[in-house]
């Protein structure tokens, strides 16, 4: 029994000292004067951040040099559909069934970082 114990104890330190810590850094919104990022740590609360400097690549170097390494980009569309849609047609102009629906996607990139 005691050697189990001292098994379960060796695992778990052991994997605690191994352990990586991943940074996520996810682009929300790119223009010409700022860059809007949000900030998954692995902490409970996300931060968002607004940078000055809208270049991706100066954010990247920024975190390699805090000790992260880039290990993946990815990119996703998020589409947002915005409005209402008419479940009954009692109006006369809306024969067809016209809506005000609204779609808008955008491109969303997300860096991922490994610190070993």
């Amino acid at each position: 029994m005691k050697t189990v114990f001292y098994f379960l104890v060796f695992i778990f330190f052991n994997s605690t000292l191994y352990a990586q810590q991943w940074l996520i850094v996810d682009i929300v919104g790119q223009n010409s004067k700022e860059l809007t990022i949000l900030i998954d740590s692995g902490d409970e609360k996300i931060k968002r951040k607004k940078i000055k400097n809208p270049s991706i690549v100066s954010l990247i170097n920024e975190y390699q040099n805090g000790g992260y390494t880039l290990e993946k980009v990815t990119q996703g569309v998020e589409l947002d559909l915005n409005g209402n849609f008419p479940i009954n047609n009692t109006r006369q102009g809306n024969n067809f069934g016209f809506t005000n629906l609204t779609l808008s996607n955008h491109n969303r990139v997300m860096l991922w970082f490994k610190k070993p």
